[in-house]
């Protein structure tokens, strides 16, 4: 059975749904994109919220005056401790980790996106990377040595005492490690490579890596344009492996070399309870001078030797091509 069709004039006009979107507001649209948060805002937030956590964190330890007095000693002094660095670079680690992996939820993505993932965590690449920093340390202060520049003196330390510095100050670089490799090379590359490449970011934040190690007592010009380039080419080594666990590998081992096992300055400042009583003497291009061995002349030629070799292990991935 079926109805009689109603008169013309009784029928309504189907609404017909509209296919146009709807456009954002010019406002809005600074700083909202079509993936969200556009990621320069992402990049600004994530700096932001560092700053203001690291310094909380300090301000909070500051109220407590044994650890008060350990801040005044080392930044009066410029020679740092193993409780400075482990209360500084457990303060830093907390303010790189904890507001990316908030920004992590916000960005509905993995955490190991920026850089560490689980996967890998302490694995093969991590070890070659340590390799390599032992190893790039070690040809660098021979260098400088063969060429007059560095006697190895005797040890400053004997017995237990080598065991206990030699194990603390392992320990504390791989702090280091873990913060500057995650807040220059993590989360920020990962940014705003997004927004303007990756090799545009890496050139950018890896010059703001060597301005902040400026603010070191002994540091200078050289020593900055030398953590330039090892910024560069960490990013490099991000690049080719896919995650940081190379660079914070060779980045801590780096570290330790310098100034626990050849008792140098890194990035113009010393440590206490080094292995040897070593001493520079020469020109500052080859020495390093008060900035140590990233200032000498052959920090850059193995820096760029470091470049090739990697390229060389690691060659580009060819993009599969359908057929």
């Amino acid at each position: 059975m079926t109805s009689e069709p109603e008169a013309a004039g009784d029928m309504l006009p189907a609404e017909v749904p509209s296919t146009a979107t709807e456009k954002p507001h010019w406002f809005r649209s600074i700083f909202v994109g079509p993936d969200g948060i556009r990621a320069v805002w992402r990049f600004l937030l994530y700096v932001v919220m560092f700053m203001a956590l690291f310094q909380g964190i300090q301000y909070v330890l500051a109220l407590y005056p044994p650890i008060r007095q350990i801040f005044e000693e080392v930044r009066g002094g410029g020679t740092i401790t193993h409780a400075f660095n482990f209360l500084f670079e457990s303060s830093a680690i907390l303010a790189a980790y904890l507001p990316a992996l908030l920004l992590s939820r916000i960005e509905k993505r993995p955490f190991g996106a920026y850089g560490v993932p689980l996967q890998g965590a302490f694995g093969r690449m991590f070890w070659w990377g340590t390799l390599w920093g032992l190893i790039f340390e070690s040809v660098e202060v021979c260098l400088i040595s063969a060429f007059g520049g560095f006697s190895f003196g005797g040890l400053a330390l004997s017995g237990p005492e080598i065991i206990k510095h030699g194990l603390l100050w392992a320990f504390g670089f791989l702090l280091v490690g873990f913060f500057e490799e995650f807040f220059f090379r993590g989360y920020s590359q990962f940014t705003l490579g997004s927004w303007i490449g990756f090799w545009p970011s890496a050139i950018f934040i890896s010059a703001l890596f060597g301005y902040s190690h400026l603010s070191n007592p002994g540091e200078g010009w050289a020593g900055a344009l030398s953590v330039f380039a090892f910024g560069l080419f960490t990013c490099f080594t991000l690049q080719r492996t896919g995650n940081l666990w190379f660079a914070i590998g060779f980045h801590a081992a780096g570290d330790y070399a310098e100034t626990f096992i050849y008792s140098t300055p890194d990035s113009g400042l010393l440590a206490g309870g080094h292995l040897l009583n070593s001493t520079f003497h020469g020109p500052k291009w080859l020495t390093g001078g008060t900035i140590g061995p990233e200032g000498s002349v052959f920090d850059f030629v193995l820096m760029f030797a470091a470049f090739l070799v990697f390229l060389w292990l690691f060659p580009a991935k060819k993009a599969a091509t359908s057929e």
